[in-house]
């Protein structure tokens, strides 16, 4: 979300999910109470380009006294009639405005009030809201060890540095969710405890057993996602890093120079990248 100029409120939506895959034709209306009151309409479109919302807003003053509202709708098994995903509401007056920044939030939808099937899984209700920030979000330190006798991973979370700060929350604290993915399923998930501050520090290591075969050929990849705060009781995600043969190239070669160091520890920093997957 953009903030305020000449009395507007941009929200730049890039996505929203069921589960872990994009949902396509879907529509997003947004409000602005009291200032807006009435809700824009705006279908999301299949192919993954931002989509932009302008909301009247008034002064920041008067921004702060509203609550961004929401709601997200699909098709029917007819495709004639759109049904409630789900919505969610943020009240600006906890946002961090800043003048040419933006605010950044992953969060889940609530879900629609609406009987659902039993067989339905509830990740189907499931939604984001992303908006790509416009400054940096920060750096991690990454410790990174094969152990190819135990056909491991040794990761250590050392500290962070820079992070950008998504809410005002006192006490909102860093964490960091690390998984190793195998042909972008996830096969294993650790998570750090919360750390505070814009250079967060974790030293937490953690091991994670490799599938069986080279670890060259093996299509892995370690995914860092650094969380922020527990905002609405959704924690907001900050940004991602990505070790492996996916990666950008500071991942590809941090994971090369694992693999070809063997029992050697090899450290870098990384910087994060924003939540566009």
């Amino acid at each position: 979300m953009a903030p305020v100029q000449e009395g507007t409120l941009t929200v730049t939506v890039l996505g929203l999910f069921r589960a872990s895959r994009r949902v396509s034709g879907a529509t997003v209306r947004a409000s602005l109470p009291p200032v807006c009151p009435a809700a824009r309409r705006h279908s999301l479109s299949p192919e993954p380009q931002a989509q932009v919302l302008t909301l009247q807003a008034g002064s920041l003053e008067e921004l702060k006294s509203c609550t961004l509202r929401l709601v997200a709708y699909g098709k029917d098994f007819s495709g004639l009639r759109e049904t409630p995903l789900g919505d969610l509401e943020l009240t600006c007056a906890e946002m961090d405005w800043e003048a040419d920044a933006a605010v950044m939030y992953n969060l889940q939808l609530n879900p629609a009030r609406r009987r659902l099937k039993k067989s339905q899984s509830t990740q189907e209700s499931l939604g984001s809201l992303k908006v790509c920030p416009s400054r940096p979000l920060g750096q991690l330190f990454i410790l990174l060890q094969y152990q190819t006798q135990a056909q491991r991973i040794k990761v250590m979370v050392r500290k962070a540095e820079n992070l950008a700060k998504l809410t005002r929350m006192p006490g909102a604290a860093h964490y960091v969710v690390i998984n190793l993915r195998q042909g972008g399923k996830v096969i294993c998930t650790k998570e750090t405890k919360g750390a505070s501050g814009s250079n967060a520090v974790w030293n937490a290591p953690f091991l994670f057993d490799l599938p069986a075969g080279d670890i060259v050929r093996l299509s892995l990849v370690l995914e860092f996602i650094v969380m922020q705060g527990r905002l609405y009781t959704k924690s907001c995600v900050l940004g991602r890093v990505l070790i492996g043969y996916e990666g950008p190239e500071a991942g590809q070669q941090h994971w090369k120079e694992m693999c070809d160091r063997g029992q050697v520890e090899t450290a870098r920093w990384h910087t994060l990248q924003p939540d566009t997957l």
